[in-house]
């Protein structure tokens, strides 16, 4: 039981350190297999747990994302009106998360964007933790892969050339959203939207 416990707190320590990471990490429900198939460990504790740490890890890698742009970049004026923007529709923004965090997508590039923005973390966590429990649950329940050792984790990710196109093209997304004034045409179209609904 302690020893199941102490399995339980790495495989959590793991998926938080992972997930600090904005890129080429394993996908946490391959960490919670591992451990679920090396040491027996319960499905829904684990999956649970997980996602939990995996959303604390996300959220720190936002804050650095945030502390960053704001103290290197200095481009925090220009997301207020997008930061406003997306708050006034928080529930919407934490639906799009959970929706998002239920496809089999690396989430680094949303926790980027969100603290680019500096938009509010809790309806993105919110959401990012429900569509993960469900997520790591079914892919860890279901998957019939199988590691022999903890680097074999790592190991398949670097060898999945599909695994890699998707963090690079993270990558490359996060930081398009770092050094393009995005927020200048995003909020161009958001404008020209109300202008057209109010002459309507």
């Amino acid at each position: 039981m302690v020893e199941d416990f102490a399995w339980t707190l790495l495989a959590f320590a793991i998926a938080f350190a992972i997930n600090l990471v904005p890129a080429f990490m394993p996908s946490t429900w391959m960490v919670l297999l591992f451990f679920r198939i090396q040491f027996g460990l319960p499905i829904l504790p684990l999956t649970i747990g997980g996602a939990l740490f995996s959303g604390l890890g996300r959220m720190v890698l936002a804050r650095g994302t945030n502390a960053f742009n704001r103290s290197v970049l200095r481009r925090d004026g220009e997301m207020d009106e997008v930061k406003t923007y997306l708050d006034q529709r928080r529930n919407y923004v934490g639906a799009a998360t959970f929706a998002y965090c239920l496809m089999p997508l690396p989430t680094n590039s949303l926790f980027v964007a969100a603290g680019v923005v500096g938009v509010s973390l809790r309806r993105v966590m919110l959401g990012f933790f429900a569509g993960r429990v469900i997520a790591d649950t079914f892919y860890v329940w279901t998957t019939d892969r199988a590691f022999n050792n903890f680097g074999s984790v790592f190991e398949s990710v670097y060898s999945d050339w599909l695994a890699v196109s998707l963090q690079l093209a993270g990558l490359a997304g996060a930081l398009l959203l770092l050094i393009l004034p995005w927020p200048r045409w995003v909020l161009k179209r958001l404008n020209a939207r109300r202008t057209g609904a109010a002459g309507a």
